[in-house]
């Protein structure tokens, strides 16, 4: 497995006759090959460390004029190094992190089948680094609902002008491939509607239940998020509140995770970010983070912040670069 992703992509190009970055190779309409990496560097109280993240490979095609594909296969955690104490760490599992089929009957009504992206917020159809603005994700990200969901979505535009959108999404089985889930779900079914008001702002809201595996917690979750953006940034906050419910031990517990973060762009390839966060669950923290982006073009990232915490032993520096082939 471990030179398997190489193998399939240059064999792909040998394939092909067009290539454009952030694309990959074109083999025709029913095949498209393309790939991402990332790699991280952190420094903190007691730590010092690299890691190649991500590598991961892509396949997505039209196979009719209603029926697409897409396949994303990915490794990981690859490799790590502590600086500190020297030592390293290498991991060559790979998973499916996406599959899944689409079929559009018309722009009201399309199905996705699949392992596939929750459909919640913003924040959440950013997976992969080179697409997002900061190194690190939210709490809010990976703590409230599960990212990725193996079922059914039914989604569309109720209006002509694709202003108000919505997608009603069911999973009632395990998981295609379990491995790098943040939640463990037994099910997990939901709604989600946003609308965009205008070019610049749009807002949006979710509700949703699943059931969290190997336990009696039922989690109900109420998501709301809102975003404007124009040419000088951008301005965007998500939040979410859970309240779990345990029969057998007959408790329940809320919590509420939450942020707010705004993004000034210096000009087309720079861009200054700031995010805080709110986390409310066993007790009360809050998270700033200052970053710098730095994008040439829209598939290569170079991204560094730091993370202020209430306790300042958890104070880090974030550095990362990201490329999308």
């Amino acid at each position: 497995m471990k030179y398997i992703y190489i193998l399939i992509f240059f064999s792909a190009c040998l394939l092909s006759n067009e290539y454009e970055v952030g694309y990959g190779y074109k083999v025709n309409d029913r095949l498209h090959i393309s790939g991402y990496i990332s790699t991280e560097y952190s420094v903190g109280n007691g730590y010092n460390k690299f890691e190649f993240d991500d590598f991961a490979l892509l396949a997505y095609g039209s196979l009719s004029p209603k029926f697409s594909y897409f396949v994303e296969l990915e490794a990981s955690s690859l490799y790590s190094y502590d600086f500190g104490t020297r030592v390293s760490h290498k991991n060559m599992i790979t998973h499916v992190e996406r599959a899944y089929v689409d079929y559009s009957v018309s722009n009201t009504y399309k199905i996705r089948l699949g392992k596939q992206i929750t459909p919640i917020g913003y924040w959440n159809y950013e997976p992969i680094n080179v697409l997002r603005d900061t190194t690190s994700n939210p709490v809010y990200s990976y703590r409230m609902f599960p990212k990725l969901l193996s079922g059914i979505d039914l989604y569309g535009s109720v209006t002509e002008d694709n202003h108000f959108n919505y997608h009603v999404f069911i999973q009632a089985s395990k998981d295609l491939d379990e491995e790098a889930l943040n939640i463990k779900s037994v099910y997990f079914y939901g709604l989600s509607l946003n609308y965009d008001i205008n070019t610049f702002a749009s807002l949006g809201g979710s509700v949703g239940n699943y059931k969290i595996r190997n336990t009696n917690q039922i989690v109900s979750l109420f998501q709301f998020n809102a975003k404007y953006k124009n040419d000088v940034g951008e301005i965007k906050t998500e939040f979410a509140y859970n309240s779990v419910n345990d029969d057998t031990l007959n408790t329940n517990k809320q919590s509420f995770v939450g942020y707010l973060q705004g993004k000034y762009n210096i000009n087309e390839k720079h861009a200054l970010i700031s995010r805080y966060e709110y986390i409310n669950e066993e007790d009360i923290r809050h998270i700033a983070i200052l970053g710098y982006s730095y994008r040439p073009i829209y598939a290569v990232s170079l991204k560094a912040e730091y993370q202020v915490h209430p306790d300042a032993l958890h104070d880090k520096i974030l550095m990362s670069f990201s490329i999308l082939f």
